[in-house]
């Protein structure tokens, strides 16, 4: 028998009331955001850089991820666009860090969870 499933229907109605009347008035497109920005592998490798690193140039970014500029660029934009980058230009080199010390702070929060995470089936 599975342990891991109910047997039952609905035990606790008053808690699943609080919730779904909670959720009605929740938006939650940020959290989707957040979570496209982390469900990309090119984009966590940026994370990881820019953690290490704090701001590092487009064409860095590029060699680390083993792919084209343009490629890398297009990724940084998105994280720009949903205000987890930043970037400046020096001359003709394009630099990017986190946007603040709070994207810092979940990128470390996330990079740390996931190096103890158990991945067992």
């Amino acid at each position: 028998m599975n342990t891991e499933v109910c047997t039952t229907n609905l035990i606790h109605k008053e808690k699943v009331a609080i919730i779904q009347n909670n959720l009605i008035n929740k938006d939650l497109s940020a959290l989707l955001v957040l979570g496209k920005c982390f469900a990309d592998y090119s984009r966590i490798k940026i994370f990881y850089a820019l953690e290490t690193y704090k701001e590092m140039c487009v064409c860095d970014l590029a060699a680390i991820l083993d792919a084209s500029i343009a490629t890398t660029s297009h990724h940084l934009r998105f994280l720009k666009k949903y205000g987890m980058a930043k970037s400046r230009q020096d001359g003709k080199v394009v630099y990017y860090s986190f946007a603040n010390e709070d994207v810092l702070s979940a990128v470390q929060t996330f990079l740390n969870t996931s190096e103890n995470l158990s991945m067992k089936p």
